[in-house]
């Protein structure tokens, strides 16, 4: 499983379901996320750089931040 290790941009390597701390690839973070209604960090990474005044990893805050980049 080294792809998910190599494209993963999430920073925070303590967390259990980082796939630098396992061998089951991104699944157990996409689980945890669909669970909390979150989306993975990496979809925000990917998508929009770094947002220090990023509040959440919601559905909603997702689609604030794109509707923010996209109308600026």
């Amino acid at each position: 499983m080294e792809l998910p290790r190599k494209i993963c941009t999430c920073g925070d390597r303590e967390c259990p379901f980082n796939p630098a701390n396992h061998d089951q690839g991104c699944t157990l973070c996409i689980e945890k996320n669909l669970k909390a209604g979150e989306i993975p960090s990496c979809f925000f990474h990917k998508y929009l750089p770094e947002n220090p005044d990023r509040t959440g990893y919601t559905y909603v805050d997702f689609a604030r931040e794109v509707m923010q980049a996209e109308y600026k």
